[in-house]
């Protein structure tokens, strides 16, 4: 018994010791681009040790079973499994191989004949020349010298390669919605009970007339209509037919652009040198007659090393010229009076009278064709030149760069209304030539130190600006000249913390800033910043879950920029009746003495992304505005002031669900945005509460103190502390005193989608989005009712016996029936008219709610020859409407096209629907 007990002691020794022995994990490992790197940090999360891949981007770990493996700074992880014993890894290392016979150079040159070749050159005929031709790699060319004497030349490493582009684009536009008007009554009102017909030659300005199927022409000779004067339908007159005055066309227009580039590169990766050429061209075509623009730019880029310096060179010049330009609203002009004409009247008959003045329906109006048929072939034109220099050099933790660039840009506005326009007589000529002269230099510097997992980089930046515009117009002979010289100095530290140990990651970023300025009141030396993010990977344990909390608080200064043209501020020295009369030709008398526009903003937000596909970020923003500058008229002098201060803020979220395989070849993302907004108005300066920034001075957007900023004041309803109508004597609304706020341009949110679904070679793009919320004012409706001219007015002018809700002066419920348009009544006295011109622009407020599908494309790239995907192809519709709550235009387009007239719609320009094809080829 004791003998076997002897034999079990070895192998119980044996087996402990198996049980204890080290294992280890091996294989090859990859980078972020799946390739075998060397000096990878192999780290095991459970014992904290690690190892270095060899060259071939092999590792031996120590590990345990179900043993965590990160790298890639933990992007790249894996769980040990099949471990093996150190010995048993070394020696599947080692390549085993029998044993050879051994052979010497002796042996052989006992038992072999000495072979001689007789293609080799030392035993050749010919001979070869040429520098270290015995080290060449590649030959580039052979030449012959004599008969037996030849003589190469190498391959350089040096190549010079050439590509570029072409793009050429064609579309179709026609007008998106406009208001509706009636085709059914004709120029005229009522008079002795009756409505009749009156022509042009009376000045009668309202379609307040007989219904055009009760009326024919004579056709007896009369200069405002071929066809002659309406009369009543009797024997041998047959009824007249209403003349469509749409000066709406459909257009089309192109778009060319060559691109062309060149790159001299040493080995296959090493780029010396690259030169790049653009050349465009581009015709766009306006929905008017004959009116359209002309765009032509060149480009040029010129990018290379020199003495380890990176130098950028840039040439940029743009032309553009236009038939004419919308900066006096003569589109806008052109836009009423086509909207206005009666049915009775064609402006496209003629537009000049015998006597050479305009051929129009009334005394008030103009021929839309007389507007647009200018003398000028060019009435509008502008030349941009800019020159752009950078220089940069990196060393190993050091970093310098200059950029420079000079931009000159020249402006011509020919303006004028011929004689007989309507407001200008005797006709009206101006040109404003403006030039500016722009010079920006930036010079950047920064220093990075610490290790790759605390690494922090200090830089420093300075800015100078140099700003120059001069202004001539030669209706007042008056000269304008701006200059701002404006530097900025900016602090900057940069911490990132990253650590392979754990999933946590975070920094932040501290600097300050001055600015400096020869036309502030008041230079500013501190304007902070900070932003501080922290990041979690693999939240709770969760493969590919990470989770970012980021926050941000900056002080910003600044003046209003002085190229900018404040001269359209002169609407609001008109009212909306006396719009013809506008023509704006005073400028900002100067720049200088305003203190700094000041803002101090705060953001704060979140993001997640989970996986490769679903990403989702949210953020909150307030911005505190101080001292912002608005255009006044003081001693009819048009002033920039310092005059309130107002606070920005909202919620914006993007959600993306990118690259979801359906199937082969088949792929699909998604991506929405929801944004919310408001600016409120928290102090004006005293005088200047209520002031208008927009608008006419009947009906205007303005800066009211606690208020949205840019809400719409205008006329309203009284009513009664119920808020019921108080309704007057004749049995209509009565209409207040003077104005208040009644209209909210701030939609509630804006929510956009954009879905891409890719097949093969094939994508389809499709961008729509939702606006909810928000009002305007349709200035435009007003007009076309109290003329007679809209959808609205043709429909209810027969309503009789119609009871307005709403109170007496005594409280008492009305009961007064009206006529919505009685003919024995003075046309001032119907439904339309019997407020004026604006009508209540109270009761003209409407919701500017709208879905949209902004843009639709279709796109293929095909193989052509040696090219992949060299050639594309592109079919789009741009600026679908599919709904709009207002009854009008698309309630994105300006007043007037200007920014701060949005919420206000005095005649609109319409926007386009747009349907083209683009093929672009790269070679």
């Amino acid at each position: 018994m004791k003998k076997m007990y002897l034999v079990l002691l070895p192998l119980a020794a044996n087996f402990l010791f198996s049980q204890n022995s080290q294992l280890y994990y091996s294989g090859i490992f990859l980078n972020k681009k799946n390739k075998p790197q060397n000096f990878l940090k192999i780290y095991n999360k459970n014992s904290g040790i690690y190892e270095l891949t060899d060259g071939n981007g092999f590792a031996i770990i120590a590990a345990k079973e179900k043993d965590t493996l990160l790298w890639n700074d933990g992007k790249s992880r894996l769980v040990a499994y099949g471990l093996d014993e150190l010995k048993d890894i070394l020696e599947s290392r080692i390549e085993k191989a029998s044993v050879r016979n051994v052979r010497s150079r002796a042996y052989d040159s006992l038992v072999t004949k000495e072979l001689k070749d007789e293609f080799s050159l030392e035993n050749s005929k010919e001979h070869v020349t040429g520098i270290s031709i015995y080290n060449f790699s590649e030959v580039r060319k052979i030449k012959k010298i004599t008969e037996n004497t030849y003589h190469l030349r190498e391959q350089p490493d040096k190549f010079l390669g050439f590509g570029g582009s072409f793009t050429t684009s064609f579309d179709v536009k026609i007008r998106n919605s406009v208001p509706r008007t009636q085709n059914r009554y004709v120029q005229g009102r009522s008079q002795n009970g009756q409505l009749e017909w009156q022509g042009p030659e009376t000045g009668e300005m309202f379609s307040f007339g007989p219904d055009i199927s009760s009326l024919g022409f004579d056709h007896h000779p009369y200069e405002y209509d071929w066809n002659g004067r309406l009369i009543p339908v009797g024997s041998g007159i047959s009824p007249a037919k209403a003349y469509n005055n749409d000066i709406f066309k459909t257009v089309f227009s192109y778009n060319n652009q060559l691109r062309l580039n060149t790159s001299l590169t040493k080995g296959y990766y090493d780029e010396k040198l690259r030169l790049s050429v653009d050349l465009g061209q581009q015709k766009d075509q306006m929905y008017f007659m004959d009116q359209y623009s002309m765009l032509n730019t060149f480009k040029t880029k010129l990018s290379s090393k020199i003495l380890n310096f990176s130098v950028n060179l840039g040439l940029n010049y743009d032309e553009n010229k236009a038939v004419n330009f919308n900066r006096i609203g003569l589109f806008n002009r052109v836009y009423q009076n086509a909207l206005l004409t009666p049915i009775s009247f064609s402006n496209a008959q003629n537009t000049l009278l015998a006597d050479g003045l305009q051929r129009r329906y009334g005394q008030s109006a103009d021929n839309p064709y007389f507007l647009l048929n200018q003398e000028n072939k060019y009435n509008y034109r502008d030349r941009r030149r800019q020159f752009s220099f950078g220089l940069e050099r990196n060393w190993s933790n050091f970093k310098l760069a200059v950029n420079q660039s000079y931009e000159n840009d020249s402006f011509l506005n020919t303006d004028y209304y011929k004689p007989s326009t309507h407001g200008f007589a005797n006709g009206l000529y101006s040109e404003r030539n403006q030039e500016n002269k722009l010079y920006s230099s930036n010079l950047s510097g920064s220093y990075s130190f610490g290790g790759s997992d605390r690494r922090s980089v200090l830089s420093l930046n300075f800015i100078l600006n140099d700003r120059k515009s001069d202004v001539y117009n030669s209706l007042t002979k008056t000269a304008y000249s701006y200059q701002r010289t404006s530097q900025d100095y900016i602090l900057n530290y940069k911490y990132d913390y990253s650590s392979y140990r754990s999933d946590l990651g975070a920094g932040f970023n501290v600097g300050n800033a001055f600015y400096i300025s020869n036309t502030s009141a008041k230079n500013t030396y501190w304007l902070p910043k900070v932003n501080a993010y922290l990041t979690f990977q693999n939240v709770f344990d969760w493969h590919n879950v990470d989770f970012k909390i980021l926050g941000a608080y900056t002080e910003m200064s600044s003046e209003p920029e002085i190229t900018k043209s404040y001269s359209s501020y002169a609407t609001t020295l008109l009212n909306a009746q006396n719009a013809n009369q506008y023509f704006p030709v005073l400028e900002a008398q100067t720049f200088r003495n305003l203190s700094n526009i000041n803002s101090k903003e705060g953001k704060a937000g979140f993001r997640v992304k989970v996986g490769y596909h679903i990403s989702l970020e949210a953020e909150y923003f307030n911005r505190k505005v101080t001292d912002d500058a608005f255009p006044v008229f003081e001693n009819n002098l048009l002033q920039l002031k310092n005059l309130a201060d107002h606070t920005y803020s909202g919620y914006e979220a993007n959600f993306a669900y990118d690259n979801i395989y359906l199937g082969t070849d088949f792929t699909t993302s998604h991506k929405a945005s929801f944004f919310k907004y408001k600016d409120v108005v928290n102090r004006v300066n005293a005088g200047y509460n209520h002031i208008a920034v927009a608008g006419f001075s009947d009906v205007y957007k303005t800066l009211s103190e606690g208020q949205i900023f840019g809400a719409v004041m205008g006329s309203y309803f009284e009513r009664n502390a119920s808020g019921e109508l108080i309704i007057d004597e004749f049995g209509y609304p009565k209409k207040a005193a003077g104005l208040k706020i009644i209209a909210d341009p701030t939609p509630d949110f804006v929510v956009k989608f954009n879905h891409t679904i890719n097949y093969k070679m094939f994508s389809l793009d499709i961008n729509w989005e939702w606006k909810k919320g928000g009002q305007l004012w349709n200035g435009t409706q007003a007009v076309l009712d109290y003329y007679g001219r809209s959808q609205n007015s043709g429909d209810e002018r027969n309503i009789k016996n119609y009871v307005f809700q709403g109170v007496d002066s005594n409280g008492n419920s009305n009961q007064i029936p009206v006529d919505f348009y009685n003919p024995a009544q003075n046309v001032s006295e119907n439904r339309w008219t019997r407020y004026g011109y604006l009508g209540v622009a109270e009761d003209y407020v409407q919701k500017a709610d709208y879905i949209r599908i902004n843009n639709i494309s279709l796109t293929g790239k095909f193989d052509v020859g040696k090219f992949r995907r060299g050639l594309g192809i592109t079919f789009y519709i741009n600026n679908i409407l599919l709904w709009q709550a207002n009854k009008g235009v698309d309630p994105n387009q300006n007043f007037y096209d200007l920014d701060s007239g949005r919420g206000l719609d005095f005649f609109n320009l319409p926007s386009y629907k747009t349907f083209g094809c683009m093929v672009s080829f790269q070679f």
